[in-house]
Parts: C-alpha cells; structure tokens; sequence
C-alpha cells in the first residue's frame, strides 16, 4: 500500500499515472461501506485494557456495599412518611401534627417547643383587653387606684409612726401594742410592791422588764408591728447571695461585689439598694427565679435602687438604675 507521499509524486503536473497507480491510491483509503478492523486502530489493545468489563459494572452499580457511605447518607424512599422515617414536604398539616412538639397552654414551657397560634391569639386579646382597661376614663378604675395609692403610702410610712421601744419618745409617735403590754406588766409589779403584796423588784438587766409572770425578760429590738423597717441600714462589703436579713431595710454597698438572688426567697421580698463611691454590683440569680425585665447591667457607684420580689412569682424586679 503506497503512503500518501508516493501517491503525490504520482500525480505531479504532466504526469499519467497508471492504472495500478491508480488503484493503488485507492487502495491506501478506507471506504465508507468497508468495516475497519480492530486490529487496525492505534493503541486499542490499551484503550480497551482500561475500560471497565461490562458484568463488572453492572454488578458494581446495583451493590449497595459498593458505596455504603453515599447510600447511607441518602433517604430511603420506603420510609417516606412512616415513623422513623422523613415527613413529606407537601403536608405540612402532617409535619405540625405528628412530627413536631406544640404547646397548646401558657403554662407547659419549653425551649424546644413551638406555641400553638391559638394561645398567640389568646394572648392578644388579654393584652388588648388591659391596654382598654389602662385607656379607660371609667371613674371607678380611678376609685380603685386611688385605694392602692393610699395602701402604699401607709405601709412606707408605718414604720416611721410606730416606736416599738421605750426609749425613742416623740410627740407625732405612737407606742406599738407590744409596748402597751410591757409597760402594764411593768405598772401591775410596782402596785403590788406598793400594796405590800410583792417585795421590791431587784435584778434584771439594762434591756430587760418585769412581767406580770415575774420574771425578767429582754425588751423586744425587732419591729414587731409586721411593718418594714426601712429606717434600718444593712452595710454589705462582700460577694453574697441576697440575704433574708436584708428584706424590708436599706442596703448600703461599700465595696465592689457580686450580689446572686438565691433560689429561695420570701414573697413579696424587697430591699433599698444605695451603692458609694467607686462601687459597682455584677448581678447574679438562681433558678427558678428569673429577672422580670432581662438581666440588669452592672449598678454602677453613687446609685439607689430597688430590688424586689414580685408576691408569690418567681420573677425579680431591679429597678431606679
């Protein structure tokens, strides 16, 4: 078979090539209608050497242990539905009902729950019901927080009438029901030892009273009257949890501190704070306590403050900073 070189010196300009000439041009190429022979192609042993046998990767594709990690990483289309498996996504009725966790109270809780729309609704129509009652003219709403009013303002200054001693004096003062009771013992043991039925009191302490029992006992320092004494100063210099001793007293902080509301506290719990110069109060809590407007920042120096204890609730208020 002559290359394509011979085949162009065979037809130069001038030249007749022969019939074998001819032929054998003809020869050198592949017609369309004649199959090529394998044998033929270039490089085919090798080519075919690096294709993959036909059985072989039609075993491969259908072994699921071919490729356990990708099969295992993909749903599988049984389970579509059932429980275990994966919700369809164009129920989401199903998805609400049976896959999800709905809270239909306001009082279960929970980080991982979702509220149903219906108590968000419930909800609304309270807040929408207070902010009447809070916009209305009604003179009777106007009569009951004129009573409330008035409650605060005897309660703070209750402390400031009573004298629970006998001692303090004052002329704009009055005797607590408790001193009453001492001072008629007191009164009951002196006629008896002027009537001659008793004889003289001797004994006892500064602080202490005769009483009709005749016998001596410490004159009471607490405020007995149930009122809050708010005339009473607590001084606090150290990282503490709040104490019960501080209830109803004024809390003067001298040097910088963690205060931590502890877990338990008395209802209605409340304290004046007042922090001095350079002092500043990091503030902690335990549960199932919670502060009621968020968690305060640091009460910095030269502030007053109140911290209270909302009734029975576990909600602590922290407010005047």
């Amino acid at each position: 078979m002559a290359d394509k070189n011979t085949i162009k010196n065979w037809f130069k300009t001038g030249l007749k090539p022969t019939q074998a000439q001819f032929w054998a041009t003809w020869d050198s190429f592949w017609h369309k209608d004649e199959k090529i022979p394998i044998t033929a192609i270039e490089d085919i042993e090798t080519i075919l050497n690096e294709k993959a046998d036909a059985e072989a990767l039609t075993n491969h594709v259908s072994d699921t242990a071919a490729h356990a990690t990708l099969f295992g990483a993909k749903e599988d289309k049984n389970k579509k539905g059932v429980a275990g498996g994966y919700a369809p996504l164009d129920e989401f009725v199903k998805i609400s009902s049976q896959y999800l966790s709905i809270v239909d109270d306001l009082v279960t809780g929970g980080s991982t729950s979702l509220l149903a729309a219906e108590q968000g609704k419930l909800l609304q129509t309270q807040i929408n019901n207070i902010n009447i009652l809070l916009a209305s003219d009604n003179v009777n709403l106007d009569n009951v927080q004129e009573i409330v009013d008035a409650i605060e303002t005897v309660q703070a200054s209750l402390s400031t009438i009573l004298v629970n001693d006998l001692t303090t004096g004052g002329t704009t003062k009055a005797l607590t029901a408790e001193m009453g009771k001492i001072l008629k013992g007191l009164h009951d043991a002196l006629v008896d030892v002027v009537a001659g039925k008793e004889p003289a009191i001797t004994g006892g302490a500064v602080g202490q009273y005769y009483d009709y029992n005749k016998s001596w006992q410490n004159l009471p320092i607490a405020d007995v009257s149930g009122k809050q004494d708010i005339a009473n100063q607590v001084e606090v210099g150290s990282s503490q949890n709040a104490q019960a001793s501080w209830h109803g007293k004024t809390v003067v902080f001298v040097t910088s501190c963690t205060i931590t509301i502890p877990s338990s506290l008395v209802n209605s719990y409340i304290f004046n704070g007042v922090t001095l110069a350079g002092v500043n109060i990091t503030w902690a809590i335990a549960s199932p306590h919670t502060w009621l407007f968020g968690a305060p920042a640091t009460t910095t120096e030269k502030q007053i403050f109140t911290l209270t204890k909302r009734g029975s609730t576990n909600d602590i208020l922290l407010l005047g900073v």
